[in-house]
């Protein structure tokens, strides 16, 4: 009686294909990695130029609402401060008392967090401490004169935002390679 020999199948790798895998694996990885890494930074920087536009793009339509003067200032929490800079965090407030200043009867709309990371946020001189909407929605701006928020990712490589809020009121959104 003759014997059948039957084949055995093995399932699984051999070390090559696996040490293969691995390599392949490996160079993706190494150039995926940093690019995940500036996608990551860039929408970080995209949502909080967000963040500073919907504050001046909330103050004026409350001002435009309420009929009021309504300031958004660099703030530390529930009040303006006057040292440091916006990157601390900032507020929108219904401004009936000094401008810029949250006093009185003044009342808080929102406030935002401080950034978080190596961000940083620089005002020019037109909007050094603050900046306010009047019930126009005109900001307290000279005619044909624009103030400017830049927003800086603190690492390189990465374009930063800038915040240009025009005399008549309008902000927008431009990316910017004017951070260090």
């Amino acid at each position: 009686m003759e014997k059948l020999h039957t084949k055995r199948m093995h399932s699984g790798f051999t070390l090559i294909e696996l040490l293969v895998t691995i390599a392949v694996l490996g160079i993706l990885l190494s150039v995926a990695v940093p690019s995940y890494q500036d996608f990551v930074l860039n929408s970080r920087m995209s949502s909080k130029s967000n963040d500073v536009l919907s504050a001046l793009q909330i103050a004026r339509s409350e001002a435009v609402k309420r009929n009021a003067r309504v300031s958004v200032c660099k703030s530390s929490g529930s009040a303006c401060v006057t040292s440091g800079s916006w990157a601390q965090g900032w507020m929108v407030f219904v401004d009936g008392g000094v401008a810029g200043t949250m006093d009185g009867t003044d009342e808080a709309i929102q406030v935002f967090p401080a950034l978080t990371g190596t961000s940083t946020l620089a005002a020019d001189a037109n909007v050094g401490d603050f900046i306010s909407y009047l019930p126009t929605g005109m900001p307290n701006l000279a005619v044909g004169s624009t103030a400017t928020l830049t927003l800086c990712p603190g690492v390189t490589g990465i374009n930063g935002r800038e915040i240009e809020i025009v005399a008549a009121g309008r902000a927008n959104i431009t990316p910017t390679t004017a951070c260090p």
